[in-house]
């Protein structure tokens, strides 16, 4: 493990500690983590040295399908990713450098396309099944208890199609480890930490928007046995999607005009199915209310998916935010840093 005063890290290749010629050789170590993004890993190692002479660094050791896990922290480090090498990437010059980068297991997700139907099976059911199918294993939060007729996977990769089912009921994707996780969004939970303008975070970024579709939502679908035309109506949403605050989006923005959309979907059949869709769509359409950036001392605890609590800011930005991605760096020269992209849906 190579440190610094603000953090370290430890790369396991294939379950193995690497060589400490390796080790000594990496400069900088990265993890990328957005939702439903397979979480990017790369580290940078230098070959050779400023003066031409070469490094102890066999690169022949990496191998594309090599298994890495990474862990960074503070105090006591931390696994933020686990998969594979996917990339090489060697730079030779006066001061040659090579990176290498790789993904986890949802990554497995986008090898190919392909042409799929499912019958009379739920959300979770038919990502369970391609979960399997792509040789993953699964875990289903929530209850996604609406069975679907039949739902078509029309010539695409199994991470495209999975995608679409997410965003038509506002899932996501993650992954535990090596396992995939299917869960309801987590927008406007329990936060994880709070953090405090300018004590922990001293440079925080927010942009409010006023939003212009989804004050109310209608779907439609057609029930084939009765020969009839079905309709859902969402206009109002839970008091999680205030995020701790007073207001969602949509209600601070009484006096401009009327925001509804309308969306169609012919394909489901039944009532239940509909409104679990026309909610969801509300509570997405309100997902670009607040968004912003910041950046604190490294935490491995603050990963897509997470809420934090801002603090310190004025009265209407203080609250609940839902961390939307997280880059997780340890460079040499600045130590162990966190950089968070952040959104909030009321105020």
């Amino acid at each position: 493990m190579s440190s610094v005063q603000t953090g370290g890290f430890r790369i396991l290749k294939n379950r193995q500690a690497l060589p400490t010629s390796v080790i000594a050789a990496i400069q900088r170590v990265d993890v990328e983590n957005e939702i439903n993004v397979p979480t990017m890993f790369s580290f940078k190692l230098n070959i050779v040295s400023a003066v031409g002479a070469w490094q102890d660094v066999n690169l022949d050791i990496f191998k594309p399908g090599d298994e890495v896990a990474v862990f960074l922290g503070i105090d006591e480090l931390t696994q933020l990713v686990n998969g594979e090498i996917t990339a090489i990437e060697p730079h030779f010059s006066a001061y040659s450098t090579a990176t290498i980068r790789g993904f986890d297991r949802m990554y497995w997700l986008k090898f190919g396309t392909r042409t799929r139907t499912y019958q009379k099976l739920s959300d979770s059911a038919i990502v369970a099944e391609v979960a399997r199918n792509a040789g993953l294993s699964v875990k289903l939060s929530g209850n996604t208890g609406v069975i679907n007729d039949y739902v078509l996977q029309n010539n695409l990769t199994d991470y495209d199609f999975l995608m679409l089912r997410c965003a038509q009921i506002n899932y996501e994707l993650l992954m535990d480890g090596t396992t995939l996780v299917f869960r309801p969004s987590a927008e406007g939970a329990s936060p994880q930490r709070t953090l405090n303008f300018p004590l922990d975070a001293s440079d925080v970024q927010l942009a409010m928007r006023v939003p212009t579709l989804g004050k109310q939502v209608t779907v439609t679908g057609y029930d084939v046995a009765s020969n009839k035309v079905l309709t859902a109506l969402t206009s109002s949403g839970t008091a999680q999607d205030k995020m701790g605050g007073k207001e969602t989006g949509y209600e601070l923005t009484q006096n401009f005009p009327d925001s509804s959309v309308r969306y169609e979907r012919p394909n489901i059949s039944t009532p239940e199915a509909l409104q679990k869709v026309s909610a969801a769509q509300y509570q997405r359409n309100l997902g670009q209310f607040i968004e912003g950036s910041t950046s604190v001392l490294g935490d491995p605890n603050l990963v897509a998916g997470a809420n934090v609590k801002l603090t310190g800011l004025s009265q209407r930005f203080n609250g609940i935010y839902y961390v939307t991605s997280s880059t997780h760096s340890f460079d040499l020269d600045e130590g162990y840093r966190t950089e968070l992209k952040l959104r909030r849906t009321g105020i």
